[in-house]
């Protein structure tokens, strides 16, 4: 026959019976172990606490009227000795008087009168049994949190309503500096910049909207005194509800500063990469620019010769022939500028800047650009871009994108090749333009796919490439809030899709 969980439980919890009275004392034992209680007797006030100084007692059964000390004196010592432990105590004597109970029960938890019957003894036994179990687990969760809030890898702080820090942990102590009495009762605000104050009352104010639990995070300067250098602390907040003394909420405070250090090195270092990018672009793009110079200025320093050479000579020169010459020089020097415009304007440094793009401008100035390159390899560039498609992102950047992507296709497109750049048609709700770079050309094999954003992956020969086009058309499509995207079938034909927001 299996025992109930009642049953182990009387069996584990050990009762204390404290009385000069053998007859009673057995009685009592008696009624209890028939409850299934382990049981010890003490005949005076000292055995008792000696007892109870061994420890293993659950509760304690005193007569009042005993010899050394009475019964309310050993419950006292007893609470005494318990501390924090709730030790329930039952005063079991004859005396009946409203005065005797009131003294009683300032130590003890029941006061029961003899003679009484064994279900109601039984009764207030279970019943306090229950509370001593209920309080343990209490203490137990108490000391749970207790150790993972002092032990737990963040720096932990408590604030009540006022914003006065009531609590901290050993990891906030270490990292400023302090200890509790220097710390608690002072006012969260002291622990950062001035200038933050408003944005963090704000940040704490908001936990006061709203009666559910809900975390929240921002990020503050911490100051830690004038030898110390300030930290970047990512402040996740919880609201915990009303506690006695008003509004309650913890904060974890994480360290973020290298991270942010290290964010700073990386938005530096990609700045350098852009611009490296942008200068082996410039490279690339040099000859093919010297040439589409080269033929204006071919025939610029021809009519304007020919024109000196007849003023030289004394030759009659028509005025409408005069004109055509010089409409032809101002045309072709025209072209000059605008060639040169182009280039410095690709080369340009600048932090990013978002801004309203004419998508279809942006792709005809990076066709420009590599006109010379295309022509010389036999291909033909087709923007098809709608002309009112406006984009938003980074000018210079985007161009740069087209760019990468048109150069790709030069290197690796046979002579006779096509690449054509269209973009799906635009409504009113489109939050994104979709745009397509697509060629005729051989492919990539599908091994290769997969890693063609990789930063310094080529296929190209030696000399040829850096490997690093795609990966920052990846890196400015990413900044820009975009997408990017390839698609290549093994039989031919690359499709670069790009996805940029819609500028509204």
């Amino acid at each position: 026959m299996s025992i109930s969980e009642g049953d182990q439980r009387r069996q584990a919890e050990k009762l204390l019976i404290v009385d000069d009275n053998e007859d009673a004392s057995l009685f009592l034992q008696s009624l209890t172990a028939e409850a299934g209680f382990r049981t010890a007797i003490a005949d005076c006030g000292t055995r008792a606490l000696e007892v109870m100084a061994e420890g293993n007692v659950d509760l304690a059964l005193i007569d009042v009227v005993m010899p050394d000390m009475d019964g309310v004196e050993v419950a006292r010592r007893i609470k005494k000795m318990s501390g924090n432990d709730f030790m329930p105590v039952i005063l079991v004597t004859a005396l009946c008087s409203e005065a005797d109970k009131v003294k009683g029960l300032k130590h003890a938890d029941d006061y029961l009168t003899k003679p009484f019957s064994a279900e109601e003894l039984m009764a207030r036994i279970n019943v306090l049994l229950r509370i001593r179990r209920l309080h343990r687990e209490l203490y137990q969760s108490k000391k749970r949190y207790e150790c993972l809030y002092e032990n737990f890898p963040h720096l932990y702080i408590s604030i009540d309503s006022k914003r006065t820090i009531t609590n901290c942990n050993r990891f906030f102590r270490d990292i400023f500096s302090v200890s509790d009495e220097e710390i608690l009762g002072k006012s969260i605000f002291s622990l950062f910049r001035v200038q933050d104050r408003p944005t963090l009352e704000s940040f704490l104010n908001s936990f006061t909207l709203s009666n559910l639990p809900s975390v929240k995070q921002r990020t503050f300067t911490a100051l830690r005194g004038s030898d110390a250098a300030p930290l970047e602390l990512n402040l996740k907040a919880v609201y915990t509800g009303e506690a006695d003394d008003g509004l309650s909420i913890v904060i974890a405070l994480e360290d973020v500063t290298e991270q942010i250090r290290l964010q700073e090195e990386q938005r530096i270092a990609r700045q350098h990469l852009y611009r490296s990018a942008r200068m082996a672009s410039i490279g690339t793009l040099a000859s093919g620019v010297a040439h589409e110079i080269n033929n204006p200025l071919t025939a610029i320093l021809g009519f304007s010769s020919a024109l000196l050479g007849r003023f030289k000579q004394n030759e009659p020169l028509d005025p409408e022939e005069l004109k055509e010459y010089l409409g032809i020089i101002y045309t072709e020097a025209l072209r000059c500028r605008d060639i040169v415009e182009n280039l410095s304007k690709f080369a340009r440094e600048g932090d990013f800047a978002a801004v309203r793009i004419n998508l279809h401008q942006c792709v005809e100035d990076a066709v420009k650009l590599t006109h010379s390159r295309a022509v010389k390899a036999g291909l033909q560039v087709v923007n098809n871009i709608d002309k009112d498609a406006a984009i938003q992102g980074d000018s210079n950047k985007i161009e740069q994108v087209f760019i990468n992507i048109i150069n790709n296709c030069i290197d690796f497109c046979p002579s006779g090749s096509t690449v054509t750049i269209e973009n799906d048609t635009m409504t009113e709700a489109s939050r994104f333009c979709k745009i397509y770079c697509r060629d005729d050309g051989p492919g990539i094999a599908a091994e290769i796919l997969p890693k063609v954003y990789d930063p310094f992956f080529t296929t190209k020969e030696v000399g040829m490439g850096t490997g690093m086009g795609l990966a920052i058309c990846y890196k400015v499509l990413e900044e820009c809030n975009g997408y990017i995207d390839i698609q290549s079938e093994p039989e031919g034909g690359t499709s670069v899709i790009l996805e940029l927001p819609v500028a509204r």
